[in-house]
């Protein structure tokens, strides 16, 4: 390997060299999501491929050198350096013989002391007390989380935590590059700015579905039309055809469900097709397919202004890679080898292509199911409108049939459009308290039970499919997170049938810090609270409440008061005294008493942002109650019959 190219165990990157954060970079801004991301995948190695070396990056670096000391300036890399040296800071905390040999921080930011300032205290001394307006949020944010989502994604994976932290300090490597001293910076960051991107693994899987069928232009025409309309995530998928197109594969003037085979949309798409390219006269796919042969570039339905008819800033809450690995799982739902992990997403691919006994039907049944499947995503899996959770489906205009519009999958005709039909409300609860629970990628079970569902019930009532999403969040309850022992996700959803296989009587009350011992700390997992809130909300049915990233556990009696003594371990910890918060809140909270909390951050408007846990422990405070042991123990059984309530 060339001098300037080394690689770097992760205990050599942060025992080795001193790395500095210039003040033109951006500062440190990772979150919950994406640590619990950088952890996972190193997990899934260390527990599938233990005896494997697993690569994490580059780091790209500029030598320098000032008053004779040499560090190294961090040029791209950064984020992953710095969240590093945060995980290492909290083992370090709860396992400090594992880490011995870390005697300080080697990553520092130019310019920016409130970061250093946080870095060194998490180092130093992670219990003390650091004021609001010396600190990085984001910084104290995945510091507070890291040791319990690795506590956490150990237990789930049966994996012992001291061999994930030797996996990751002696098997994870990232690789350092040296520009070289004599490189223009300047025009090396327009390079940067510039350069094209590998390909994707999706692309790839693209390219080995359609080898099957390369001799036929047609089919593979018919396939990339397809492919490219689905790869699409946030828009409809019906919008990504060109209307010619959408009226004869789809039902409803172009906007329900598909009705057509592969050979039939083929069929359609050479014999009666015409497609309006823009300014140019009207051409058949074949047409186009061979303009793109001698290299005339064929515009995008997306991309074109004629094709706008409806406004849209709808986002997707999966990424079109992760997306295929869950149609893989609902068409071989058995196939344990299928899991929703998009770094496996090639490997996962190749080995369902090389075990089908007829590969071009495959292709053809794949491409198929997944435009069917992206059609009821569209309809029935909530997307991100505008800061709200939306629910609705596509729908042509009574009076211009070639016009079109959005309205609540679940409504009445009768329905105004502007107001939100409760069938739907109650959907869109369900579906986001999941979401919000489970943000990244790999923890979307609950969205492949979803699909699944909606794929074998396609004419499911609003009230069929609450019942199910309900159930499936029972489950998870009392197969999962009250469970003495865990049952695995894919078991819940293809062998149970969301039927809970525990039930309330067997309850481990302590796994969630309810009753007589603390099991958990303050790692209680974030969908109990979400769960706890939509029942909450089921009681109150506050019109007003929303679902948000709320992912940092919060004492409302504070672990570190200011001057005053702390509460004991039990009531301390106690599900009664814990609830969710934002990342932005995290800070302003810390070591704030209940009552100055309400005092500093308890207005009607600040209120309405808060779980609706929060604002219950907010207006016992209003009301004059003392927050204390009794008050804490009092709304733990609260919540407590609150769950038996609705998990009997």
């Amino acid at each position: 390997m060339a001098k300037d190219i080394e690689q770097l165990t992760v205990k050599d990157l942060l025992e080795k060299s001193e790395y500095r954060i210039p003040i033109y970079q951006r500062n440190y801004t990772w979150g919950v999501e994406e640590t619990t991301q950088l952890i996972q995948d190193i997990a899934d190695y260390a527990k599938d491929d233990p005896n494997s070396n697993y690569y994490i990056g580059n780091l790209i670096v500029f030598p320098r050198f000032n008053n004779g000391e040499g560090y190294y300036e961090t040029i791209d890399g950064q984020q992953r350096t710095t969240t590093l040296s945060i995980i290492a800071c909290s083992i370090q905390a709860h396992k400090p013989v594992l880490l011995s040999w870390y005697k300080k921080i080697n990553v520092s930011f130019d310019h920016r002391e409130n970061s250093n300032y946080t870095l060194n205290a998490i180092y130093k001394d992670p219990s003390s007390r650091l004021d609001d307006d010396e600190i990085n949020v984001d910084i104290i944010g995945v510091y507070n989380k890291s040791w319990s989502i690795i506590e956490r994604i150990c237990r789930d994976k049966e994996l012992d935590l001291d061999v994930f932290v030797a996996y990751l300090l002696n098997q994870v490597i990232i690789l350092r590059i040296e520009v070289p001293k004599e490189t223009n910076l300047n025009h090396y960051f327009e390079i940067m700015n510039s350069r094209g991107e590998q390909l994707e693994q999706h692309e790839i899987i693209k390219a080995k579905l359609m080898d099957p069928i390369k001799d036929d232009n047609i089919d593979m025409a018919t396939f990339n039309l397809i492919w490219e309309a689905c790869s699409n995530m946030d828009r409809y998928v019906q919008m990504n055809f060109y209307k010619d197109i959408r009226i004869t594969i789809f039902d409803n003037n172009g906007t329900g469900k598909l009705v057509s085979s592969f050979d039939e949309i083929s069929s359609n798409l050479t014999k009666n097709i015409k497609v309006d390219n823009s300014d140019e006269n009207e051409k058949s796919l074949s047409c186009l397919f061979n303009e793109d042969e001698i290299g005339i570039l064929y515009k995008k339905p997306w991309e074109d202004t004629i094709e706008k008819e409806v406004p849209e800033s709808y986002h997707s809450i999966i990424s079109f890679p992760n997306f295929l690995l869950h149609i893989l799982k609902i068409m071989f739902p058995n196939n344990s080898e299928i899991v929703l992990d998009d770094k496996k997403l090639l490997k996962i691919f190749k080995r369902v292509i090389e075990q089908s006994d007829d590969q071009k039907a495959f292709a053809k049944n794949f491409i198929v199911t997944l435009l069917d499947l992206r059609v009821l995503f569209d309809k029935y899996i909530i997307k991100r409108n505008q800061e709200k959770w939306s629910l609705k489906q596509l729908l042509p205009q009574k009076s211009q049939k070639d016009k079109y519009y959005y309205k609540d999958t679940f409504s009445k005709d009768t329905d105004p459009e502007e107001i939100e039909a409760p069938d739907n409300r109650m959907i869109i609860m369900l579906l986001s308290m999941f979401h919000v629970s489970a943000p990244t990628p790999t923890n979307k079970h609950w969205m492949n039970a979803a699909l699944n569902y909606i794929y074998h019930h396609r004419n499911a009532s609003s009230s069929d499919y609450s019942e199910y999403l309900f159930k499936l969040a029972k489950a998870y309850m009392l197969d999962r997170y009250l469970a003495i022992e865990q049952i695995p996700f894919e078991m819940i959803i293809y062998s149970n049938k969301t039927n809970p296989i525990n039930n309330i009587e067997l309850a481990n009350w302590n796994g969630i810090n309810i009753d007589d011992s603390i099991q958990v700390g303050e790692n209680v997992e974030n969908f109990v609270f979400n769960f706890y809130d939509y029942l909450l909300w089921l009681e109150s049915n506050k019109t007003d409440f929303d679902y948000s990233y709320r992912t940092s556990v919060e004492h409302f009696y504070p672990q570190h008061p200011t001057n005053q003594e702390p509460m004991e371990y039990r009531s301390l910890h106690s599900f009664g005294n814990l609830c969710l918060i934002s990342r932005g809140m995290n800070s302003k909270f810390t070591n704030n008493l209940p009552g100055a909390k309400n005092e500093n951050f308890g207005s009607v408007l600040e209120m309405k942002s808060y779980s609706l846990k929060l604002q219950d422990m907010m207006n016992c405070i209003k009301r004059g109650n003392k927050w204390d042991e009794n008050e804490i123990s009092k709304k733990e059984q609260e919540a407590k019959e609150l769950f038996i309530k609705y998990l009997n």
